[in-house]
């Protein structure tokens, strides 16, 4: 299910005043995408060009650095639950009790930038990485992606529509669970520089 809101960035709201804080034209839920994309590839490598990228538009150099460290926050957050497996890591999303469509419209954002994490990670290029996502399930799972993407403002504020997105947002989670568990021996193990915050 989605994140709650709560004190810490690691809530879908306080995340969405994150960004803005920074001045960065992502949507929550794409932002998260990505970063777990980069992160089937790259795993901890990831943070430093992800933090780039949301920060790119931020003015206040202060700011940027103390956003920085919510960023990471949250990017070790889910780094954490995809190494635990299926039943920790979860899709950062708005709460439930805000409307249907608007959950919807962010699953497919969230999507959208899974699949922009896996390009910009390397996905797109020639190679191993390549040749893993290339796969046949995977493949499937990315094709059901990017439908889900190209239909995310549909959903009808009824039980039945709150089922078949229940449903999918499931299938969203397991899936990439699944596709980091693939992708296990692309990553590098963290170097000591991985480990260091990333100046903004």
């Amino acid at each position: 299910m989605a994140a709650n809101d709560n004190a810490d960035i690691t809530g879908f709201a306080a995340f969405r005043r994150l960004l803005s804080s920074l001045q960065a034209s992502w949507e929550p839920a794409e932002a998260h995408g990505a970063f777990c994309g980069r992160a089937c590839l790259r795993g901890t490598a990831a943070l430093q060009d992800w933090l780039a990228e949301l920060a790119d538009s931020a003015t206040d150099n202060v700011l940027a650095v103390e956003a920085g460290r919510g960023l990471q926050t949250l990017a070790a957050d889910s780094l954490v639950k995809l190494e635990a497996g299926q039943l920790a890591f979860q899709l950062l999303l708005p709460d439930d009790d805000l409307p249907l469509r608007e959950r919807t419209a962010a699953l497919a954002d969230w999507c959208h930038g899974f699949m922009q994490g896996l390009a910009s990670a390397g996905g797109a290029d020639q190679g191993a990485a390549a040749d893993v996502l290339a796969g046949e399930d995977i493949a499937e799972i990315l094709e059901d992606f990017s439908a889900i993407t190209n239909a995310g403002a549909e959903g009808e504020a009824d039980e039945a529509g709150e089922n078949a997105f229940a449903e999918l947002e499931e299938y969203v989670r397991v899936s990439v669970q699944l596709i980091y568990d693939a992708t296990a021996a692309l990553r590098a193990p963290a170097t000591p520089a991985d480990r260091e915050p990333p100046s903004l």
